[in-house]
């Protein structure tokens, strides 16, 4: 037992260094939120805007490489927002003789923000919109005159109007355009599969594995900004939207190669990969390669096509569409959009009724938490929740000596500019890793900048600093408590979920043609981000309370499930005559004692 506990404190150790490794345009990210945080920090400073910390978080939560992508969002949030004032306004009019009344508005205009962050593509967007008009109602007790309140609710939108238009206006000037994005990742994806050819053993790579679970959503994403704003076009774009396809072909054709494929053509295709990925970040002509110099090596055929199509630029063929919608299939019959909306909107609602029963608003940033807090699923909820307390105490800690020692012998804002800048920038470092450290930056620079921005200035007062402390710990709890006991939703059920939506996937591939299969890249990337989502369930699984947490043997089961759906894709999209799927379980996720049945599909190693 020991054993395995060792062996897993050094999974987790190893990760975690994988996670803070330097990557490509990371140093220059956080960079870039250090200085959106340390500018919209001075202005709020100097016209006595409040609660400056919130909007720092907006910048650090939404913040992406895409500057194109920043600068969409940074004015679609001030848009919403801009919206969500006006109604504010009507809302206080209505409301602010009446304290039951606004207790209302905050659980009905929560819960319908929450719900469209649970089940439409708005997500985050919508729950910072949920957090905004909550955290502004919750202020009316405060505020007795109407006329007051009003110009409150102005103050909150200049709260979120400042970072917002910081960010998009920085990254118009300094930001990294999707263009280049693009060409970083295709040229990472040629890396990725060099590294994957000189050392098949590692078939756990994270990198590898994270780039496979990305599918090719976000590489979209950045092509579709580049179109819609003519940043490139011709034959530059064309180069983009087929390396981007082409480059995540060769990943999935990298991964169904067996492991005892010979060894010296790897290493030469290897060496291919990496000339690509140099020619392709110094923007200049891919070298020639040409799939007939490897004719003879079967196995390393799907490889080679992938590299002379990539080579050549080869056209994109028309393969099967992808159903990507706005709005989920199920928004007004999955129980579970509904019960995230509640139980977050009750976990809030919770706070604000504790600290205020005990004439303690120091703690309001207990609310606050718990609209950055919940998410999905118990497992990952739990883990986030260990994120942000561990993120929360290296902030706070910060905070403390900057109070102690720093703050004191500050003499100007820039000065403050400065502080901010250096500890925001850290934890954006963090911040800009994967989803499993990703929380950890956030809650670093949120409890950092709640600790020392009190008021409207640079706070000395312990006081006040261990009240919002207390606030973001109490928070926490409260989430965790509802989370766990009411509705709470087990990885299992993620997994089932995702299972279904692969096998749909995967069926639908299976009654296509064979040059149609071979073209529906896109398609396969889709199942990919399907099986990612089910690893990191099974991930996230010894995170959940022991009532409800898998076994181990289920979270076997979930792996394998992950293991054969992946072997069929990659036998449907290279294989002429892939196994049939006629059989295939629509939600095959076993419990330990009913081991999934997939006797009719591909099993692991046999795509070839």
């Amino acid at each position: 037992m020991a054993m395995t506990a060792e062996s897993m404190l050094q999974r987790k150790s190893r990760r975690l260094i994988d996670d803070l490794r330097p990557f490509p345009g990371r140093l220059r990210l956080a960079l870039s939120i250090g200085a959106i945080c340390a500018i919209s920090t001075v202005i709020s400073m100097m016209y006595h805007f409040p609660e400056a910390a919130i909007g720092c978080y907006l910048v650090i939560f939404l913040m992406r490489a895409n500057a194109a992508e920043n600068v969409v969002t940074g004015v679609g949030i001030i848009g919403a927002v801009s919206i969500v004032v006006v109604l504010l306004i009507g809302i206080i009019n209505l409301t602010i003789d009446h304290p039951p009344a606004q207790i209302a508005a905050i659980i009905l205009a929560s819960f319908i923000f929450l719900y469209l962050d649970s089940a439409t593509k708005a997500g985050e967007q919508a729950g910072i919109v949920a957090l905004v008009i909550s955290f502004v109602l919750t202020l009316l007790g405060n505020i007795p005159l109407g006329e007051i309140a009003t110009r409150a609710v102005l103050y909150a939108w200049a709260m979120v109007f400042v970072p917002m238009a910081v960010m998009a206006v920085y990254n118009l000037l300094f930001g990294i355009p999707p263009q280049k994005l693009l060409r970083q990742t295709i040229a990472e994806r040629l890396e990725l599969a060099a590294q994957r050819l000189e050392r098949p053993e590692a078939a756990d790579d994270l990198a590898f594995m994270d780039a496979l679970g990305e599918g090719m959503a976000e590489s979209d994403k950045r092509l579709m900004l580049t179109k819609l704003l003519h940043l490139v076009y011709g034959k530059a774009y064309e180069f983009l939207e087929r390396g981007q396809a082409h480059s995540y072909r060769l990943l999935l054709a990298v991964s169904a190669l067996p492991d005892e494929a010979d060894g010296e053509t790897r290493f030469e295709l290897a060496r291919i990969c990496r000339s690509m990925a140099e020619a392709v970040l110094a923007g200049k002509d891919l070298p020639v390669f040409h799939a007939d110099a490897f004719e003879g090596e079967r196995l390393f055929d799907d490889i080679a096509r992938t590299l002379d199509d990539l080579s050549h630029m080869a056209a994109l063929d028309k393969g099967a569409a992808v159903n990507d919608p706005a709005v989920s299939p199920d928004i007004f019959s999955n129980p579970v959009h509904l019960q995230f909306a509640l139980k977050t909107t009750l976990a809030a609602v919770t706070c604000f009724f504790i600290y205020t029963a005990i004439d303690w608003q120091g703690i309001h940033t207990a609310m606050i938490t718990c609209y950055v807090a919940a998410l999905g699923t118990t497992g990952d909820t739990v883990h986030k929740l260990v994120l942000r307390i561990t993120g929360c105490l290296i902030g706070a800690f910060f905070g403390l000596v900057a109070i102690l020692f720093i703050i004191p012998q500050l003499e100007s804002v820039g000065g403050l500019a400065v502080l901010i800048f250096a500890v925001v920038s850290l934890a954006a470092w963090v911040s800009t890793g994967s989803e499993r450290i990703s929380y950890g930056g956030v809650q670093i620079a949120l409890a950092f900048l709640l600790t020392v921005l009190q008021g409207f200035g640079p706070g000395t007062s312990l006081s006040a600093a261990s009240d919002r402390i207390i606030g973001i710990l109490f928070g926490n709890a409260v989430v965790y408590v509802i989370f766990t006991n009411i509705w709470p939703v087990s990885v299992a059920t993620e997994v089932k979920k995702r299972t279904a939506m692969a096998t749909d996937k995967l069926k639908q591939l299976a009654g296509l043609d064979f040059a149609t299969r071979r073209a529906s890249t896109a398609l396969v990337a889709s199942v990919q981000t399907d099986l990612g989502v089910i690893r990191n369930a099974v991930e996230m699984a010894p995170y959940e309370p022991r009532h409800m947490r898998p076994s181990r043997q289920d979270r076997e089961n979930y792996a394998g499930t992950a293991s054969t759906l992946n072997s069929l894709s990659l036998a449907l999209l290279f294989r002429r005559d892939p196994p049939p799927v006629a059989d295939l379980q629509p939600a095959p996720v076993a419990s330990s004692s009913e081991p999934a049945d997939f006797s009719s599909t591909a099993q692991p190693g046999e795509t070839r």
